[in-house]
């Protein structure tokens, strides 16, 4: 009678192991497919930034110029 149950442990660690193993392929598929899917949009946002910042230059250099001074004016408060 012990043999089934070290059998009976045995197929359940075993089916337990393979359930695990596929979960965690599963996991990391989705992790490469989320990762691949950020870099695209990262990368397409930044394409569109630095196409914006070619097409108003002026405009932009302000808007950091008045941050720059915004950020040293509070800064200097202190």
């Amino acid at each position: 009678m012990s043999r089934n149950y070290r059998e009976d442990t045995r197929h359940y660690y075993q089916d337990a192991k393979r359930r695990g193993r596929k979960s965690l392929d599963r996991a990391r598929h989705r992790a490469d497919d989320v990762s691949h899917e950020l870099a695209e949009h990262a990368e397409e946002a930044w394409r569109e930034t630095d196409d914006y910042i070619h097409r108003n230059a002026w405009s932009s250099m302000g808007v950091v110029a008045l941050a720059s001074f915004a950020i040293g004016f509070f800064v200097g408060r202190r």
